[in-house]
Parts: C-alpha cells; sequence; structure tokens
C-alpha cells in the first residue's frame, strides 16, 4: 500500500513524503520532492516518495500542531492553502489491494481545492506507473493556468 500527494504550482510538481498518525490520519512531512512537469520527472519524483515509506507518527498535541510548518507550504513558498488551490492543483494517487486510485482536484467556491468526483481513475494494481503519470499530465495540460 502507499499514498502520493501531487501539488502542482506555478508550473512544477511538489510531492511530499506522507506519514501517519497512530489515530490513522495522513499528514505530508518532509522531504518534500520536485519535479518538472514532465513524465520521467515525475515518475521519479512519485517513486521516491513510494521509498521513502509512511512512518507512523505519534499523536501530535495541540501546541506541536500549531507550531508545525506546513512542508507543502514551505517547499511552495506560498503563504497558504487558498494561495495554492487558487494558482494550482492537488491530485493523490493511492494503491491498495488490487487497485490505483487517482483523485484529481477542483476548486469549490471557497477556494479549496476538493476531489473532484467526475475525474477519479481506477487502475489495476499492476498498472504501470507512466501510464498513471500521463492521466496526470493530461489533466494538468488541460488547466491553462496550472501549466
Amino acid at each position: 500500500m502507499y499514498s502520493v500527494g501531487i501539488y502542482v504550482y506555478h508550473g512544477k510538481a511538489y510531492l511530499p513524503a506522507q506519514a501517519k498518525f497512530e489515530s490513522g490520519i495522513w499528514t505530508d512531512i518532509d522531504p518534500v520532492f520536485t519535479a518538472s512537469l514532465n513524465l520521467d520527472e515525475l515518475v521519479a519524483a512519485i517513486q521516491n516518495v513510494i521509498a521513502a515509506g509512511h512512518p507512523i507518527l505519534p499523536e501530535p498535541t495541540r501546541e506541536e500542531w500549531q507550531r508545525r510548518k506546513d512542508p507543502v507550504l514551505t517547499a511552495t513558498k506560498a503563504r497558504s492553502w487558498k494561495a495554492l488551490a487558487k494558482n494550482g492543483a492537488s491530485y493523490s494517487i493511492y494503491q491498495k489491494d488490487d487497485e490505483i486510485r487517482v483523485d484529481m482536484s477542483y476548486t469549490d467556491k471557497k477556494g479549496r481545492w476538493q476531489n473532484d468526483p467526475q475525474k477519479v481513475r481506477i487502475f489495476p494494481g499492476d498498472a504501470p506507473l507512466k501510464e498513471i503519470v500521463q492521466v496526470i499530465l493530461d489533466d494538468i495540460q488541460s488547466r491553462p493556468k496550472v501549466f
């Protein structure tokens, strides 16, 4: 099983490693891998995220969570998630059992990313990563403000 988040902002992809809190909630962590928006670089960055694994972290205290610097905002230099969503896109790849699910974002009326149920793609568990990434790149290219 693996999970990969891809944040596209100002023509570049940002892919943080991901961890899971003991409660089961996922969070982005360092390192954040970057890639140009081309097939080979994006595949390599995804492979780096997968290789980093998904450590299990203890639950942070409220104070620890408030002090935490978000690795994606730090890497992109965006001031907020809303600023990131305004000029970017979000994708996730989730592999479990015999399937790989790709979610693609849209920006809602409040300026936040939401997964677009019309764009969900399900691949067989043995689908080549290049095939999956090409679907994401095709979507990125359809968004002029992102590409």
